[in-house]
Parts: structure tokens; sequence; C-alpha cells
């Protein structure tokens, strides 16, 4: 199964950070692509949100589930119902403080393309474009997410202090 793993160091709390992975209603605002997140169930320690997403043009649409320690700020993330082409997706996001005004952000996932029926994944594409698609989307979207937590956490950082 691929694994991937992107990490960035943000120039912000850790607190800051967290707050942000943790509000997953709030990700519309921070990454372009979501739509809209609506919690479904959840408490302190997990939620198990809908995701809305723009995916090079395409809304679709999953269910994840989100499992919350906040001791060790790490978040680990299963999706329940998958994206067209995705047969399993999932992962950490991971936040260490590195000092009081850094952090080390880290995003994985764990995933595989859908198994495909008549020969084609998701009714259009061949089992290897599939796979290559869903390896450039973790890819693009990884940088992506991470940069923006980065810009986000930053410039509330930097709004606290000024």
């Amino acid at each position: 199964m691929p694994y991937a793993e992107h990490t960035v160091t943000v120039d912000a709390p850790v607190s800051v950070v967290w707050d942000l992975l943790v509000d997953v209603e709030g990700y519309a605002r921070i990454f372009p692509p979501t739509q809209e997140v609506t919690i479904l169930e959840g408490d302190d320690t997990y939620q198990i949100a809908r995701f809305l997403v723009d995916v090079s043009g395409e809304l679709a649409t999953w269910v994840s589930r989100r499992d919350i320690d906040a001791g060790r700020r790490v978040i680990a993330y299963r999706q329940l119902e998958t994206a067209p082409i995705v047969g399993r997706m999932g992962g950490e996001w991971r936040a260490f403080p590195f000092g009081e005004d850094r952090t080390q952000l880290v995003l994985t996932h764990d995933y595989e393309a859908r198994e495909p029926v008549g020969g084609k994944v998701a009714g259009r594409f061949t089992p290897e474009e599939a796979d290559t698609m869903l390896r450039a989307a973790v890819e693009r979207n990884s940088v992506a997410d991470l940069g923006a937590v980065k810009s986000e956490a930053e410039r509330l950082a930097a709004g606290a202090v000024a």
C-alpha cells in the first residue's frame, strides 16, 4: 500500500497549529478546494465529518473519522466513505513543538485506489491511471494543505503578537 509523509516547519506555537487542525469545520476557510465540512458525530476525542471538496473541477464527497489525541497532538484519520477512485485513505496529522514559537507539522497518508470493475476504476480509468491520479493528488494536496496551515497559523501568530 502506498505511503506518503510530508513535513513543514511553522513559525507559530504548537497551540495555534493544533487549534487549526482540530477545527475541521474551519477547513473550508483555509483549504481552497474544500467547499464545506460538516461534523456528523463527535466529541473531544473523535469526529466523523463529511467533506465536500473540489477535486480537479468536480465536486467529490467523503466521510472521515478523525481520532483526536490532544495529549500527543495527533489526529489519525480514516475515510469511512471514499471518493470515487479511492479504495482506502488514511493517515495522521502530527504537530510537534520546536521551542515556544515553532512547530514541526507532519502529514501522512496511506492509501490505495479502488478495485476496478470491468477493468475500470470509477467506470472511467484504468487501474494504472487511477493509481497515478491518486498518487499525484496526495502529493499535490499534501503540499498545499501543509502550506495552507503554515500560512494561516503564522498569520494568526503574527496577529497575536502585533
